[in-house]
């Protein structure tokens, strides 16, 4: 190739490249696509192939792939983009395949080390995800990704100090990576005059910090009043990250009632439907965030017949997936059933009665009854006032947008509460309420009645759930590895002057 066909190659991919991260993603597959009829080239099927994954098209972004190994079967890069669309998939030995295929040609690939080391974290696999992740810093100290990665792991792993170790490195590296400092705060213990807390208070008031790196430091200034004690300036961040957060937001509360009804209709068109299946032993733990399910599911995973899931986005993926479908037939159903079948043998192939914990499963229990009907639900519930709060005032990533304020909250939960009520009126059998309170006042009661419901016979184990080692991924992974305490906690009491306002905009 002469210099001046490389030039107009790197022109044309320079461009899509912009259009790119500009979001235009149709513009470039248009524009990969022709070219690629033209003349094969690396840097337009790697483009390709993510641009397909941008807009959900995975099966697209597979094709393209394989395409590209036809032409060279042991290009790391593409052996990585096609881990990375199983792994989307969410099949995990399929995924692992091909990335440790790309990592026999290239053993210091940096994102097929980082991508084993999700893939490992993702299915339980918590020493050698940490391993992969360790073997990327040795080839790049600053890859800040992998950074974060540890960060994350080693602080649902409690192990502090580790974690505090790997915030500081980020710090250093770059102080605007501001989701080092809350995650820093998150395993830190403050005094008055913490010098981390002057720092967070330095860069708050810094306009060369943008809203959203002023909202990790404003998490992070909140925990450290509370530990302080100064609930007057604890609750000042606390409400400016919620009120910077709703910002970027842009919460609409009719599009969450649009998918509740539509999972609703669903459920209406379907349940007509006969299928057949004698497939037991699936638990799936819905309700608000925050309302203790995280304890409920370590409960239940410490009994020797129970493998815990955690949060899983297959239902949900599901749910979209059939309402698209022109036809719904017994056929599909089944097909559908056995996809989220295979989707949990990457994750637990024995014989355990298996866990799914994605809350927001309580907008498609309708589903789950028609593909699983011999499937319990675990509805947990607790004090509303104290729910509510709890969501308010702990961070969560912006897809969960209804979090930021009490009005939206207050709408959430009464939707929440009414999805809740027709599902029980639909299957009165099948979902037993569990109140948080109740459970903490009277553990083993209450752990019998939910064996009982689940059909599990009693094992002690149940009792000791805080020794499991079981990691727990969720925000409530500190208070779900600790015994079960006979307080109720009540964290609001400490701001009750403060919010009494804000408490009356929930109208629950």
């Amino acid at each position: 190739m002469n210099k001046e066909t490389d030039e107009i190659l790197n022109k044309k991919y320079d461009k899509l490249y912009k259009k790119f991260l500009k979001g235009k993603f149709s513009e470039v597959i248009d524009g990969c696509n022709k070219f690629l009829k033209k003349r094969k080239h690396q840097l337009f099927f790697n483009l390709l192939c993510v641009a397909y994954q941008k807009i959900g098209k995975i099966d697209q972004s597979i094709v393209v792939m394989n395409e590209a190994l036809t032409l060279n079967p042991n290009h790391p890069n593409f052996l990585n983009n096609l881990g990375t669309c199983f792994y989307m998939l969410h099949k995990f030995s399929e995924a692992e395949k091909y990335f440790k295929r790309g990592l026999e040609i290239d053993n210091k690939h940096l994102h097929i080390l980082n991508n084993l080391g999700n893939l490992k974290r993702e299915t339980y696999k918590i020493e050698d995800s940490i391993n992969y992740y360790k073997k990327v810093l040795s080839i790049q100290h600053d890859a800040v990704a992998t950074l974060f990665n540890l960060v994350g792991i080693y602080r649902i792993s409690n192990e502090k100090e580790e974690s505090k170790k790997y915030c500081k490195k980020i710090i250093e590296l770059n102080k605007k990576l501001t989701d080092a400092d809350r995650q820093y705060s998150l395993v830190h213990k403050y005094a008055k005059n913490d010098p981390h807390l002057n720092e967070m208070l330095k860069k708050v008031n810094d306009d060369d910090f943008n809203n959203l790196e002023k909202i990790h430091l404003c998490y992070g200034i909140h925990k450290a009043y509370e530990d302080i004690g100064d609930y007057k300036n604890a609750f000042k961040f606390l409400k400016k990250g919620n009120e910077l957060l709703k910002k970027e937001s842009k919460y609409d509360f009719s599009k969450d009632e649009k998918k509740i009804q539509g999972n609703i209709n669903l459920y209406k068109k379907i349940k007509k439907i006969q299928t057949s299946t004698n497939h037991r032993g699936l638990i799936f733990i819905v309700g608000m965030p925050r309302s203790g399910s995280s304890l409920v599911e370590q409960i239940l995973a410490s009994h020797k017949k129970v493998f815990g899931g955690g949060e899983l986005p297959y239902i949900q993926e599901i749910a979209q997936k059939i309402i698209s479908e022109e036809k719904v037939d017994a056929s599909l159903i089944n097909n559908y059933r056995n996809d989220y079948l295979s989707l949990i043998k990457e994750l637990n192939d024995s014989s355990f009665i298996f866990t799914d914990k994605e809350l927001l499963n309580f907008n498609s229990i309708g589903l789950i009854l028609s593909l699983f009907p011999g499937a319990k639900i675990i509805n947990c519930t607790r004090d509303p006032i104290e729910n509510c709060w709890s969501i308010y005032k702990n961070f969560f990533p912006i897809k969960t947008e209804f979090v930021n304020n009490f009005g939206d909250i207050g709408k959430f939960y009464k939707l929440y509460l009414n999805t809740m009520n027709f599902w029980q009126k639909e299957f009165p059998k099948n979902i037993y309420n569990l109140e948080y309170e109740s459970l903490v006042e009277d553990p083993k009661k209450y752990i019998e009645k939910i064996l009982s419901f689940c059909n599990l016979e009693w094992d002690e184990n149940v009792m000791s759930h805080h020794k499991n080692s079981r990691i727990i991924r969720t925000l409530s992974f500190d208070q779900a590895n600790k015994p079960i305490s006979k307080k109720v906690s009540n964290t609001i009491k400490n701001y009750k002057d403060i919010v009494e306002d804000l408490i009356k905009e929930l109208k629950i």
